[in-house]
């Protein structure tokens, strides 16, 4: 894991403004399961170009390779913990509603990127994740023995990146597949 994501991979992946593909030293001569890792949200143009791109590069690939396509979304309820047992203390049942809630409106806006794509001839399975994105794709990958990722990431740079790092690099450090990172247009 450390030369396959050593510094000079992670170098490449913070600050290579095209698509960086890490092949893993054992990858198989296809890729049998393709993970495309995506984070719709119709309020932010950037990321859903971006999602489009991990997409398109995603069934193309599985459908020139004749692979498994996973399409992965994780998502949170934001301040459900909060809401849970901090200082602010509402009803589970407001609680579960908030929660139910937003996995409908995440849903929602997964399904609108996917019905653009050509998924009709291709094996696929789709995975809504509730939860941290840096923890559940790697276990997910692992679990369905993906053979490549296919992700998003803008990685800071300098300080910032240093210390807050980011859900990509995050990924990277703990999954043991081939990943092709894509960054936004105009990076």
């Amino acid at each position: 894991r450390e030369k396959l994501f050593g510094s000079t991979t992670m170098q490449l992946m913070r600050k290579c403004p095209c698509p960086v593909w890490v092949i893993k030293p054992t990858q198989p001569q296809a890729n049998r399961r393709i993970m495309a890792a995506v984070d719709p949200d119709p309020l932010d143009q950037t990321r859903n170009a971006l999602n489009i791109q991990i997409m398109q590069l995603a069934t193309s690939l599985a459908h020139q390779e004749q692979s498994e396509l996973l399409i992965v979304h994780a998502w949170t309820a934001y301040g459900e913990a909060r809401l849970r047992g901090g200082f602010i203390r509402a009803s589970d049942r407001e609680v579960d509603k908030y929660v139910q809630e937003t996995r409908r409106e995440h849903l929602r806006h997964l399904a609108a990127l996917l019905e653009k794509q050509p998924l009709a001839d291709l094996k696929h399975q789709i995975y809504m994740l509730k939860g941290q994105a840096g923890h559940l794709l790697p276990e997910l990958a692992k679990r369905k023995a993906v053979d490549l990722m296919v992700m998003g990431t803008v990685c800071r740079t300098g300080v910032g990146g240093f210390l807050m790092g980011n859900t990509a690099e995050n990924v990277l450090q703990q999954v043991n597949c081939s990943v092709l990172a894509i960054k936004p247009e105009g990076f």
